[in-house]
């Protein structure tokens, strides 16, 4: 299996989330409250911006705690997922062992998610979902530990209302396994393909081998590198980069795997806050499966082993652009 040893999620918290938090926050009457709701927004805005990332409606403007007045009354962290009902987005401050559950969150909802804070807020970890069946509409607080696997929270969403499933059938999957036979799906080619072809693809002018150590000798037992160009959306000007996977087998049921992140033609770095990120099927990545860029980085990086059959997605995502790759081992 991909390397999980911690199911939660990792979702970082961007300038936009804080400004919208501080928004809130200030409008409220006392500290106490703009503290509160500051850490509602940043919660509810990261479970958004999860269900973002597997393609899941959710209108983040219908809940309560978007609405000025009704924030104001109630300590709330909803999210509304049409046609299905609403989340509730609990945080939890460090070194707390539960989530507390105010009266007006004890009805109306689908299930609980988690959202743990550190002691620095770029960003938040998602312990976890329960439902609300599984609980009193009594219960004041819910144990961490009470929490199940994020995946359980997809059980709950039905098929239609995510927009684009991440393994649709017409959405095409990877097979990295064909790789070892120097087959390739349309849109990868092998590193000295992308390279050799300089002169009709201009976004590699200024790049030579050395620029990228993913290079391999087409021999399984050594390993095969592909790559692909990824266009990150008008926002940034139709920024290229290049996603490059190295696949080397590490016995006769698994694979190791190298993803790898580069900046193209005349650029230099990545863009900062570009972030690469591992899901398994269902949905659940960990901090060793997520990469974030910085201002001076080159490229960024993920290692982990898969078994044969065993399917993951790969974003890449900045600000509200996001680009999802699928792939079976």
């Amino acid at each position: 299996m991909i390397n999980q040893p911690n199911l939660s999620l990792i979702v970082p918290l961007r300038r936009e989330a804080h400004c919208l938090a501080k928004q809130f926050a200030t409008q409220q009457a006392t500290p106490h409250k703009g503290k509160q709701v500051y850490l509602n927004t940043l919660a509810v805005y990261a479970v958004n911006s999860y269900l973002k990332w597997l393609q899941i409606e959710a209108d983040i403007h219908q809940g309560h705690s978007w609405l000025p007045n009704l924030r104001a009354l109630f300590n709330v962290a909803d999210l509304v997922l049409p046609g299905v009902g609403k989340l509730e987005c609990r945080p939890i401050l460090p070194g707390e062992t539960a989530c507390n559950l105010p009266l007006e969150v004890r009805e109306d909802r689908i299930g609980y998610v988690a959202v743990q804070f550190g002691d620095r807020l770029d960003e938040v970890q998602l312990l976890g979902f329960i439902r609300a069946v599984d609980i009193s509409n009594a219960s004041e607080q819910i144990l961490i530990a009470d929490f199940q696997p994020l995946d359980t929270l997809l059980d709950c969403i039905p098929s239609h209302v995510v927009s684009e499933p991440m393994f649709a059938a017409s959405k095409m999957t990877v097979n990295l396994n064909l790789w070892l036979q120097n087959t390739f799906e349309a849109g990868w080619q092998t590193m000295e393909a992308m390279l050799n072809t300089k002169a009709a693809n201009p976004a590699f002018r200024n790049r030579s081998l050395e620029q990228f150590p993913e290079i391999d000798v087409l021999d399984p037992s050594v390993g095969v590198s592909a790559g692909k160009l990824i266009d990150l959306g008008m926002q940034l000007a139709g920024y290229l980069v290049a996603l490059t996977i190295k696949i080397a087998p590490s016995s006769e049921e698994e694979l190791d795997v190298r993803l790898r992140v580069y900046p193209t033609g005349d650029q230099k770095c990545l863009p900062a806050g570009l972030e690469l990120i591992v899901l398994d099927e269902a949905g659940v990545t960990s901090p060793e499966l997520k990469a974030r860029a910085r201002s001076d980085d080159n490229l960024i990086q993920l290692e982990f082993s898969g078994e044969l059959g065993e399917r993951f997605s790969v974003i890449l995502a900045l600000g509200d652009v996001s680009i999802t790759e699928n792939f079976i081992i």
